[in-house]
């Protein structure tokens, strides 16, 4: 049987993308940086643009897309984004117009054997999404730039073998930070990011959940370090008494941060 696979490409504040495969089936979640870094992190990956069955654009913000324009003149894939963000997107990178196609929270969209259902997320732009991904080899949640974890969060990741949720920032270091005061209250705000607490505070219910793997995603580069999200993490896990695995030994869940410019394996 086929397992599905997924890796983070580039994860944090300045740009994200995420590779998922399963079979001879490939696909993207977003493409927040240049064509030619995603490019190379896929062939290192032993895959190529042109193989991709597709985008998914979870919204429009410049670190989910920025990519889009030079990979749609080049590779001319599908790309599966909300109405609103299309109007966006194609306002900025014309090349994209022809490959957009309209998805709507609740679609279903198959790719190959690969099951995406596409669920709203609560975040500060025009339409955002979060996915769920269902193979016969694996399933992933996957939901970064969330405010809060809404109901339909919850529906994308409970269950889920690995789930991929975003942990943002650390809220000393952004309230202490050098970032003026409406930015602070606009990431830490309900439509804004997820914070170390709160992706700590879902992290035991999705143990309870079945959840073996738990990636940690979208850090801010200012406001957040790998260490002070894993360890936020981990300490709300052995409250609730789940044991963590290791390189050398078992355990109930295993936890890791995504790499900002580093292929990160998910944990599937």
């Amino acid at each position: 049987m086929n397992k599905l696979k997924a890796y983070t490409l580039f994860s944090s504040s300045k740009g994200n993308s995420t590779y998922i495969s399963y079979g001879k089936d490939s696909f993207l979640i977003d493409a927040g940086a240049s064509m030619k870094g995603i490019s190379a992190a896929v062939e290192s990956l032993g895959g190529s643009l042109k193989a991709l069955r597709g985008i998914f654009v979870s919204h429009e913000h410049d670190d989910h897309t920025k990519g889009l324009k030079v990979i749609a003149k080049n590779c001319g894939l599908p790309i599966y984004t909300d109405p609103k963000c299309m109007n966006i997107i194609s306002m900025h990178a014309p090349e994209t117009e022809e490959w957009l196609v309209p998805t709507l929270a609740g679609d279903v969209v198959h790719i190959g054997d690969i099951k995406v259902t596409v669920y709203p997320t609560p975040h500060d732009s025009v339409r955002s999404f979060c996915y769920r991904i269902e193979t016969a080899g694996g399933t992933l949640g996957y939901a970064t730039d969330i405010g809060h974890i809404s109901d339909e969060v919850q529906d994308a990741v409970f269950g889920c073998d690995s789930v991929l949720i975003e942990s943002n920032y650390d809220p000393y270091l952004l309230e202490n930070g050098p970032y003026p005061q409406f930015l602070k209250e606009r990431i830490g705000g309900n439509r804004g990011h997820l914070s170390n607490t709160a992706c700590a505070c879902i992290a035991p219910v999705l143990a309870r959940c079945g959840t073996r793997s738990i990636c940690l995603a979208h850090l801010s580069e200012n406001n957040n370090t790998p260490r002070l999200a894993f360890d936020a993490t981990k300490e709300r896990l052995n409250e609730y008494g789940v044991k963590l695995c290791g390189e050398t030994f078992a355990g109930d869940l295993r936890l890791q941060v995504a790499g900002v410019a580093k292929i990160t394996e998910i944990t599937l």
